[in-house]
């Protein structure tokens, strides 16, 4: 008879040892050129649409970094981090279908940027999420669970 315990630390070993492999690092130069070479191949869009959408997500966040440096202040701009969250995620999706849980960890992504540690505003994270939603997105899916039929 085998108890309870040990039947455990035998599934636990055994879902270890069925476990695929970890990936090798990659830098993000390398993780950049990658998703590029995937957007081109799984999109159904020209080669020059891509380059030109990466070239103006490179330059709106230029833009908004060289505006995020100039301020004496570290405030966070809802509106502009609205659009840089938008934009990231959309980017960075297949054909810029993505879904909600995607736009909280950009907004996280861009306070690490504009607050460099320092602390922020409860609940900042959901109104940029919310601001990105409502100004630059548009919702294509039906909700299948309940927590998609709750408004906002």
């Amino acid at each position: 008879m085998v108890s309870e315990r040990a039947r455990a630390k035998l599934n636990q070993i055994a879902a270890k040892m069925t476990r695929p492999p970890k990936q090798k690092a990659r830098s993000l130069a390398q993780l950049r050129k990658e998703w590029k070479e995937s957007a081109i191949r799984t999109s159904k869009v020209a080669v020059d649409v891509i380059n030109s959408l990466l070239e103006y997500a490179r330059a709106a966040a230029a833009a908004a970094a060289a505006a995020i440096r100039v301020r004496a202040v570290a405030v966070v701009d809802v509106a502009l981090a609205a659009v840089d969250v938008a934009a990231t995620v959309f980017v960075m999706n297949d054909g810029g279908r993505f879904h909600r849980r995607h736009l909280p960890a950009e907004a996280r992504g861009h306070f690490a940027l504009v607050l460099r540690g320092r602390r922020r505003e409860p609940d900042l994270d959901d109104r940029i999420v919310a601001a990105a939603l409502s100004m630059y997105c548009l919702d294509i899916s039906e909700p299948k669970t309940v927590r998609g039929l709750e408004s906002g």
